[in-house]
């Protein structure tokens, strides 16, 4: 037994420390993974049964060894009971039954939508679209965590859909109306994968148009539980590994439970006392691995439930139209909008919902109308939904001047100017050799460029003799600006420019060379920024022998430096001529 110890002792040493090394014995013939995964288990019942074998007086070996593995293997079993005892009564003690009525619930007056487990401010998605939709519903309150700290912990918002006034003002528009069609199962089955897509956007366009001609969505008065018609609570709460709940339950006024459904999942200790092996996923692959204490896993309920899902399931409403033709009826009324130099609010919040309906599918056909409403000056606020029309490095050349007049507008946030650049940013070299008005705006106005920065790379589409003094300038802003935070994009706007002007941008030699030398130093900031200006000013004519170095530099780090920039230099001239 001795020599068992020492073995299984190293072994489930090396395991411990080690678990990785488990997956790897498992991927060579798997038997040296499983004595890795069971090593530990048994050198804790060995160790038991030597403990015990020196106290029992037997005169044979045999009998004295036989016997203290029974002893270890009940001590093994009896000292799990009193924690899965306790772990299998706390379980029992939360379960409730189902209930399922015989028939869909009729939901009416106001409805209350609490999902405590949603760390996020409510938001009328499509839950609350198909309960304010049932006949008979007056408002629904949706509640939630929410991201700020109120004084319950709570934050509850509340929505009614109402009869649109002569002259009324725009309402709000919910949020993913479109994705009933991805949850409620008779429309996953009516809309194969295929059709699925263009099902839900014909949702959001229907809701869209719906909520601009005679209804609208309006905030009103949250209802607390108490005063309440119905409470409809969706749990959906997770711990690692050692619990799941997923449940959804609808109560009435009077305090009933009109329906339940429940998904439990909970660990409890196992029967034997063991040191069980564990992997940890993520991203589809492993990506560790531990050990724990020997569990077993109690389950309940459907595993595939899904309460949202469930809940459409479980209450009367009217199916949402999915008519492709509703995406029609939208292009042409946004159309119409932006034609009528009359048009309302209302009316032109159109143009937004249209945007928000693409998710970087937008096809060649649908350009000119993006293009439109971006150049508009009337839509604004389209923050949210412009974000997933077009990816940065796949802006069509359609928008060149729609984003640079979007960049102009008052209106436009920072953030907005920024993205829309970036996508002006990664149009072909050339793009911007005939630069209209609003290319020229952006360039001359630091109070925009600096919002703006990356289409300051841009400027080397012009001839020297024009870009050069825009550059200059934008330079001198740069410079200006107190913390490096606020000018590195402005800077490496800039140093983009330089780098496509190359020799024609020989005239900044001089002063980048000091800006570069001077300390500290306000166009760059650790060693990285200094390689790339020194590639910039290597294209701009500078021999790299003569490229500036900074005092207490060495001999062998700048000849590190210098075999750096001759590979950036080497791999940019190699690049296709679009690609900076």
């Amino acid at each position: 037994m001795k020599y068992a110890l020492i073995i299984t002792g190293l072994l489930a040493a090396l395991a411990i420390a080690a678990p990785t090394l488990v997956v790897v014995g498992y991927f060579f013939l798997i038997i040296p993974g499983l004595i890795l995964t069971i090593a530990p288990s048994v050198f804790v019942y060995l160790v038991v049964a030597a403990m015990v074998r020196r106290l029992l007086p037997m005169s044979t070996s045999v009998a004295a060894t036989a016997t203290a593995f029974c002893v270890a293997i009940l001590l093994g079993w009896a000292v799990m009971q009193p924690f899965r005892m306790a772990a299998i009564t706390q379980y029992e003690a939360h379960r409730l039954l189902d209930v399922t009525p015989p028939r869909p619930i009729k939901l009416d007056g106001h409805v209350r939508l609490e999902m405590l487990d949603r760390r996020e401010n409510p938001k009328c998605d499509h839950l609350c679209l198909a309960v304010l939709d049932s006949p008979g519903v007056q408002s629904i309150t949706a509640v939630t965590v929410g991201r700020d700290k109120q004084s319950d912990g709570l934050r509850s918002d509340a929505y009614a859909l109402v009869s649109a006034q002569a002259n009324s003002t725009a309402g709000i528009f919910p949020y993913e109306a479109g994705q009933i069609v991805r949850e409620f199962g008779p429309l996953i089955q009516m809309y194969p994968r295929v059709k699925l897509r263009k099902a839900a956007k014909a949702v959001e366009a229907n809701w869209a148009i719906r909520l601009t001609q005679h209804e609208r969505l309006r905030n009103v008065a949250p209802v607390a539980a108490d005063d309440a018609d119905w409470v409809i609570r969706i749990e959906n709460q997770a711990n690692a590994r050692q619990s799941t709940l997923r449940r959804l339950t609808i109560v009435d006024s009077n305090g009933t439970v009109r329906f339940r459904k429940t998904y439990r999942k909970q660990y409890v200790p196992a029967r034997m006392f063991y040191i069980g092996f564990r992997l940890h996923g993520g991203g589809g692959t492993i990506s560790g691995a531990s050990f724990q204490f020997g569990q077993q896993r109690l389950e309940a309920g459907e595993r595939s439930l899904k309460p949202e899902s469930a809940l459409l399931s479980a209450i009367e409403f009217p199916l949402p139209r999915c008519d492709p033709t509703a995406l029609i009826q939208l292009r042409d009324q946004v159309e119409q909008a932006l034609d009528d130099p009359e048009a309302t609010a209302v009316r032109l919040d159109l143009a937004r919902q249209f945007l928000g309906l693409f998710f970087f599918d937008a096809a060649p056909h649908d350009h000119a109308l993006i293009a439109r409403i971006l150049a508009d000056d009337r839509v604004s606020n389209i923050d949210e939904q412009i974000k997933n029309v077009f990816s940065k490095d796949k802006t069509p050349l359609a928008m060149r001047e729609s984003y640079a007049q979007r960049i102009t507008m008052d209106h436009t946030s920072a953030s907005l100017r920024r993205r829309l650049a970036e996508g002006l940013a990664s149009l072909p070299a050339g793009t911007f050799a005939d630069p209209n008005e609003s290319h020229l705006k952006i360039w001359e106005s630091p109070e925009i460029y600096q919002d703006a920065a990356p289409f300051i790379g841009n400027l080397s589409d012009l001839d020297p003799q024009r870009a050069m003094p825009m550059l200059e300038a934008a330079l001198t802003t740069a410079i200006e600006l107190p913390t490096w935070q606020e000018r590195r994009a402005l800077i490496d706007g800039i140093r983009v420019a330089l780098i496509r002007l190359g020799p024609q941008a020989s005239a900044a030699t001089p002063r980048i060379r000091e800006l570069f030398l001077r300390r500290p130093s306000p166009i760059l900031k650790s060693a990285k920024d200094a390689d790339q200006w020194r590639l910039a000013l290597t294209r701009m004519g500078v021999e790299i022998q003569e490229l500036p170095v900074f005092p207490n530099q060495s001999s062998e780090s700048v000849e590190k430096a210098h075999r750096r920039v001759a590979d950036k230099l080497r791999r940019y001239e190699q690049a296709p001529k679009d690609d900076p």
